[in-house]
């Protein structure tokens, strides 16, 4: 009975391996400083420009994207920029700190080869080729496990799902 269990365990622990290291999202081909659902735990960002009035979270552009203000005193974007929001994960009640979402403006920026201006024949090539999906509820958009990435004609929008088991309202 105790082999049984054993072999069970075992294999129970190969296939969450092997689900796991199927479902993670290499950072490849790409010139961002990070990368979707990285552990910022440690990282100053005292050197990043932060945008304000995320409740919940931070964001902070991309090093060399500054944004204006307007007579109001408010933020605005630059029409070029990376933003990275940082909040807990994988739950909000998590006391480590991942990117969740990054939006991309900057055509100079580029994910697996790919930028918002590669067209809708390469961007699925690509994408599939790396184990993505295309959404069926949305156009342009791809899913890895919990990550989303969507081609706009505006920007990349990559996206993780964060559980929100107590259902912490912000």
């Amino acid at each position: 009975m105790k082999k049984k269990l054993i072999w069970l365990f075992i294999i129970a622990c190969a296939i969450i391996l092997i689900f796991c290291i199927r479902n993670r999202i290499p950072k490849r081909d790409t010139n961002l400083e990070f990368w979707i659902a990285e552990n910022v735990d440690d990282v100053n960002f005292s050197g990043y420009q932060e945008k304000y009035g995320l409740m919940g979270g931070r964001q902070y552009y991309g090093t060399g994207y500054i944004p204006t203000t307007n007579e109001n005193g408010e933020q605005i974007n630059p029409e070029e920029y990376v933003l990275y929001t940082v909040t807990s994960y994988p739950d909000y009640i998590s006391k480590h700190k991942h990117i969740t979402s990054i939006s991309i403006t900057d055509p100079s920026v580029t994910i697996y080869g790919l930028t918002y201006n590669s067209s809708a024949d390469e961007v699925e090539a690509t994408m599939k080729s790396h184990g993505f999906k295309k959404a069926s509820d949305r156009r342009n958009t791809y899913t890895k496990g919990k990550v989303s990435i969507s081609f706009l004609q505006e920007g990349i929008y990559i996206n993780v799902k964060v559980r929100n088991i107590f259902k912490i309202q912000f």
